[in-house]
């Protein structure tokens, strides 16, 4: 199965994975209460997220795990609605990659800008992500689009692919609550943790099966659920722990592929 690439760099989703502020009290309320991700580890690297004490995200290390050697630093500054992102990706790196963040007023992930173009997010009025827009240094612009139903993300298409999202399945018969407010935008990703967090409003429930069909001549947008011919179901199994967070989670994609997460 393949994914879209590119846009998120990538789970580098993720320039600044942090508990974004809210303008409603009940959502700061909730805000407080909220778990953070402090390690994922997946079948080739560990990711460890450091935070300060407003709950923002301000570092990122990735690890090789049979090595235990550093692979990924990034460093994260805040000025106001703006996040700086230093990025060093090898060890001995002196000069970082740069991004820069901007929120919007709701706290929400507005641009990223980058060496190889910038990339602009657009939301629906409940706060869910609704289309990113790459616009790239030749001047073309790469669009996702993203079609939400009762809270929940029900497709993800480009020019080229289609990805339905479905929150039942033969072995979770009924919906599972996302207590962890993961999106799950791009589920092969765990390094781009950090921006997930910052695209608007997550899913009601915790995807469990994910379907990937191709098009062509930027058709995606025409395909449904009802006629869809995809290549094949990558279902996902979680073990939640006593608050509902997920610490486990396996699918397999020709080869079995684990995380486990880790939360405080």
């Amino acid at each position: 199965m393949k994914k879209i690439v590119g846009f998120f760099g990538i789970f580098a989703l993720i320039a600044g994975f942090a508990t974004s502020c809210k303008e409603e009290e009940n959502k700061d309320d909730e805000n407080d209460h909220q778990k953070k991700l402090v390690k994922v580890v997946d079948n080739i690297f560990t990711y460890e997220f450091n935070y300060d004490n407003d709950g923002r995200c301000v570092s990122l290390y990735s690890y090789i795990n049979e090595k235990e050697e550093l692979y990924y630093k990034g460093i994260h500054k805040y000025d106001g609605n703006t996040i700086r992102i230093e990025s060093y990706y090898t060890k001995n790196a002196k000069d970082p990659n740069i991004t820069t963040v901007t929120l919007n007023s709701k706290g929400y992930l507005e641009s990223r800008e980058f060496l190889s173009g910038k990339l602009k997010y657009e939301y629906d009025d409940q706060g869910h992500l609704i289309a990113e827009y790459h616009h790239n240094t030749d001047g073309s612009v790469d669009t996702i689009k993203y079609e939400w139903e009762n809270g929940n993300l029900v497709k993800k298409y480009d020019d080229m692919y289609v990805f339905f999202y479905k929150y039942t399945n033969s072995n979770y018969s009924s919906p599972i609550e996302n207590k962890s407010r993961f999106h799950f935008f791009d589920p092969y990703s765990s390094f781009d943790v950090f921006y997930d967090f910052l695209l608007g409003e997550p899913c009601k429930n915790i995807l469990v099966s994910l379907y990937e069909t191709v098009v062509s001549n930027g058709s995606g947008g025409s395909v449904e659920w009802d006629d869809l011919d995809a290549e094949e179901e990558l279902p996902y199994q979680w073990v939640l722990d006593k608050d509902g967070y997920p610490v486990k989670m396996q699918y397999e994609d020709g080869s079995v592929q684990r995380r486990e997460l880790y939360w405080e």
